[in-house]
């Protein structure tokens, strides 16, 4: 969201981030959905989600430190609604904090559906605002983003590395 708001504008990337809001609202609630009837089997999986967390992060580095410059991304298409819906809906991240919130905070504390459905839907409004400064952010810094471009995806990339790495320590 940050780099289609450095690209286009807060409100000329809004197509794509609105995607992005609906696939993240999407994919918490086939989170709970999938979480809620799989409680006990998380245990099991969890690491298998970890493993392939930490390979996601570890290839997104890869690609911003791989990507030699960002002027010929201003001449790149803008993105679609359904692009950013789709890109959501496999983002590895966001499955990893949806089975993450909800099988250590929101199901062991909350026995009633209603109390899930609650915390569930504060988790999504808290992602979505989370996101929307992301995207706010890609648009007050378009210039200082621009013109600090390597140095800006180097530390990215380290911060990438760093969560890869938290995941198992």
């Amino acid at each position: 969201m940050m780099n289609e708001a450095r690209k286009f504008g807060f409100f000329g990337s809004w197509r794509f981030n609105g995607g992005i809001l609906a696939g993240f609202g999407l994919l918490g609630i086939i989170s709970g959905v999938f979480t809620t009837s799989l409680y006990h089997w998380l245990p099991v999986a969890g690491p298998y989600f970890k493993w392939a967390g930490a390979a996601y992060m570890l290839y997104l580095a890869w690609l911003l430190i791989g990507n030699k410059s960002s002027e010929k991304d201003f001449k790149d298409v803008q993105s679609s609604f359904f692009s950013g819906l789709v890109l959501q809906l496999i983002n590895v991240k966001s499955i990893l904090f949806f089975l993450t919130v909800m099988s250590a905070f929101i199901l062991p504390s909350l026995p009633s559906d209603g109390g899930l459905v609650l915390y569930l839907g504060l988790s999504i409004l808290l992602g979505w605002l989370s996101l929307l400064v992301w995207s706010g952010f890609g648009s007050m810094f378009k210039t200082f983003l621009t013109v600090h471009d390597k140095p800006f995806r180097l530390l990215m990339c380290l911060l990438l590395i760093y969560s890869a790495m938290r995941i198992f320590i």
